[in-house]
């Protein structure tokens, strides 16, 4: 058998294991490098972007980390395939770090077969010390259990929890979309400088230029994010970290739909800042205004629409919708999206939804009508609260929402 052969039988056994026969992406992936390889190809980030990731010649590295972020999950993959699957393999699959191009590497018996391990040990050494050796090991497990036992109130969620699942198993990386405010300059000769304003109804350029087409103004180039964002991060953000979870972190006015199906998403904000995102929500049933506050809530078995309505905020009593949607993606990843119109009601939300009681709560509230807890949902809540401090969560609306609703 050639040594290619070989190498294409080894491929295929990798790409068939359990560690890659459900990602098709990564499949591709490693395909790709595995080729380029062989033709002797000079790989480089942005190549690999167009070529596998579908990027145009505007792909800028420094801004988009899609091609990084797959290549370290893949590298983790391939680790986990030859401790398991692949621990017997003669030939080890590389991607050397700082580099893409791959490399069969053979394994020497002498040196990683196990079994050759325990025949050099007891050849060499005495009785006595495999023994010593063997307590210290016992030892070290049962340190590292008490270790783990003083860890585990820590450990906030279990990575198969049903709402979350899909971020903690991640195969693909975990974007964390913050909702930004758009703001634009425009030179006042007013004051002789150039000012930077917000229009409260328009979040984006698109919609500026539609609402005004003959005023001329640039997007500020400095982001503004309002409570809904920041204040909800934190909690998503625990949950991601005590898997070992590390989201990318990106504003919504830098998203573009080619984005949508590379990562599972959450979005974080205002109801206003889900511009670029809105076409999403025809998977559910939901549809929301900005200018008065009001969703508006169709579901697929009538006609009647049922509305729902708040008013501004104010800096005493107030009172928030806030919408909480886990959609399928386009590409088999998964879109969470909690927005309010206050910044009362999103980290509450968030907050909810990380909190095992509350988290129990609302599993049960879908057990209890679905027999189950969806993997895709749809929520509508209403927070009360003085200012930015809740006092009171209600369910208004929940639902399961299939995967080719």
């Amino acid at each position: 058998m050639t040594l290619e052969a070989q190498q294409n039988k080894l491929l295929e056994k990798i790409l068939k294991s359990n560690e890659f026969s459900h990602s098709k992406i990564y499949q591709n992936y490693l395909t790709y490098l595995v080729e380029a390889g062989r033709q002797g190809k000079e790989l480089k980030e942005t190549i690999i972007a167009i070529e596998v990731f579908g990027k145009d010649a505007s792909f800028n590295p420094a801004e988009d980390t899609i091609v990084r972020s797959h290549t370290y999950t893949l590298r983790k993959k391939l680790e986990s395939y030859y401790f398991h699957e692949g621990k017997e393999d003669k030939y080890r699959l590389r991607i050397p770090k700082g580099h893409y191009n791959t490399k069969f590497v053979a394994v020497s018996d002498n040196i990683y077969h196990p079994k050759n391990w325990l025949s050099l040990i007891v050849k060499k050494l005495y009785i006595p010390v495999i023994i010593l050796l063997v307590a210290l090991i016992l030892v070290l497990m049962y340190k590292n259990q008490q270790l783990l036992n003083r860890l585990e109130p820590y450990r906030c969620i279990q990575e198969e929890d049903p709402i979350w699942k899909e971020y903690l198993e991640s195969d693909l990386p975990v974007l964390i979309v913050l909702g930004d405010h758009f703001f634009f300059d425009e030179y006042i000769e007013k004051y002789n400088q150039i000012i930077s304003m917000r229009h409260p109804g328009i979040n984006s350029m698109e919609e500026f230029q539609q609402t005004f087409p003959n005023d001329r103004v640039v997007q500020s180039s400095e982001p503004y994010f309002p409570y809904h964002s920041i204040w909800s991060l934190p909690p998503i953000l625990s949950i991601l970290y005590s898997v070992h979870e590390t989201p990318i972190l990106r504003k919504s006015s830098d998203i573009s739909p080619q984005m949508l199906d590379e990562y599972n998403i959450i979005f974080l904000g205002s109801i206003k800042t889900l511009y670029k995102m809105k076409h999403t929500l025809l998977k559910s049933h939901f549809d929301f205004e900005v200018s008065p506050h009001r969703i508006f809530y169709t579901p697929s078995d009538t006609s009647k629409t049922q509305m729902f309505e708040t008013s501004l905020h104010s800096s005493g009593p107030n009172e928030d919708l806030i919408l909480v949607l886990k959609l399928p993606g386009p590409d088999n990843n998964s879109i969470f999206i909690i927005a309010s119109y206050h910044s009362l009601g999103a980290p509450e939300i968030a907050n909810y939804l990380i909190l095992p009681a509350t988290r129990d709560e609302l599993e049960k509230k879908f057990k209890a009508k679905f027999n189950k807890m969806p993997q895709y949902f749809e929520i509508l809540f209403r927070v009360t609260g003085i200012d930015k401090t809740a006092y009171n969560t209600e369910i208004l609306i929940y639902n399961e929402i299939l995967p080719d609703q």
